[in-house]
């Protein structure tokens, strides 16, 4: 009878007798040793020998997986979370993933979370939550609920009197430029305009995230037109200490 420990070291055994060889290793005339890939791409020079065949142990080892495991290729499905939560991710990627592919998430997630924390950063789990699921994306796809998303948008936003007030208050300064004796009329074109915009197509519309920084730029640039240098340097030293 063998022991539990003996299965699976036989296990191990017989998978390494059946991994496809997708690389080789090159001594160098410097006396380095290089693993290389099948069509010659360096994958990594080493000092000696021993750590060249562990390297290439391991790239055989992940490209074996890659080209038998057919989970691998197939979309994740996460649409049942019932919330945009790290939970909530967790619990449908351990029903729906691999062992392997859960670990490369926790991998993921710890990394940006990290970074999150390092950075003093707010909403530091979701915004860990956001990169890590783009990021394992790119490794393994994984399929979503878009109305989950969008509700998880809006949660960031906050309460909608409150992001109305501010934007309000953002639209007051921004006014400011315009000559006193008109403001109250552009105001109350602006409160028609506004008024009147559509809700339903506002939010079929998609922008990509980054454009945020462009438009976070022209609305400093646009309220410090036509101002002072040193009290357009002050402000600009002001939003960036603020930020």
């Amino acid at each position: 009878m063998y022991s539990i420990n003996q299965i699976f070291q036989l296990a191990d055994n017989y998978e390494k007798k059946c991994i496809i060889k997708f690389a080789k290793i090159r001594k160098l005339p410097n006396n380095k040793y290089r693993v290389l890939s099948k069509k010659n791409k360096n994958l990594g020079t080493f000092d000696t020998k021993a750590k060249a065949k562990k390297h290439l142990a391991e790239v055989e080892y992940f490209k074996h997986k890659d080209h038998n495991n057919s989970d691998d290729k197939s979309i994740i499905d996460l649409t049942k979370a019932d919330d945009y939560s790290y939970s909530a991710i967790m619990r449908e990627l351990r029903q729906n993933a691999s062992k392997e592919q859960v670990r490369k998430f926790l991998i993921l997630f710890k990394n940006e979370f990290d970074k999150a924390v390092k950075n003093k950063l707010q909403n530091q789990e979701n915004v860990a939550l956001q990169n890590s699921l783009v990021k394992f994306n790119k490794i393994h796809k994984i399929k979503l609920n878009k109305k989950l998303i969008k509700n998880a948008a809006v949660a960031e936003l906050g309460d909608a009197r409150r992001v109305g007030k501010y934007l309000s208050d953002i639209v007051k300064f921004t006014i400011t430029r315009i000559p006193l004796e008109k403001r109250q009329k552009t105001i109350s074109n602006l409160r028609k305009k506004i008024y009147t915009l559509n809700a339903n197509e506002l939010a079929q519309k998609h922008s990509p995230p980054t454009a945020s920084i462009g438009q976070a730029i022209s609305f400093i640039k646009f309220v410090l037109l036509n101002q002072d240098p040193i009290y357009i340097r002050s402000v600009l030293n002001a939003v960036v200490s603020n930020l």
